[in-house]
C-alpha cells in the first residue's frame, strides 16, 4: 500500500497582493507539497497576478488561472467557472 499523500490545492485570490507572497512561501515550505496548485485570480486589479506569475516560473506544480471579474464572489462560483473554462478548452 502506498502511503504517499497526494492532493490538489485550489486557492481563490482577488486583490491579494499584500498577502499572496506569504501564502506562496508558506505552501512551498510545506513538507508535503500539492501535486498541483491552482491559484484562481478573479479579476484582480493589483499585483496579485504578477506575483503569482513570478513564482510559477520556477514552480512547475503551480498554475495561475486568470478569470474575468464576476459578480459571484463565493468559492464555489470560482470552482464552477474554472470547470466550465476547462471544459471549453477541451472542446
Amino acid at each position: 500500500m502506498d502511503d504517499t499523500l497526494s492532493y490538489v490545492l485550489i486557492t481563490p485570490a482577488r486583490n491579494e497582493a499584500d498577502f499572496i507572497e506569504f501564502t506562496l512561501k508558506s505552501v512551498v515550505a510545506q513538507t508535503v507539497r500539492p501535486a498541483k496548485w491552482v491559484i484562481v485570480s478573479d479579476g484582480s486589479t493589483d499585483a496579485t497576478d504578477e506575483i503569482v506569475t513570478q513564482y510559477a516560473a520556477n514552480i512547475p506544480w503551480l498554475e495561475l488561472v486568470r478569470m474575468p471579474e464576476r459578480r459571484e464572489r463565493d468559492f464555489a462560483g470560482k470552482v464552477r467557472a474554472l470547470m466550465l473554462d476547462t471544459r471549453e478548452c477541451r472542446a
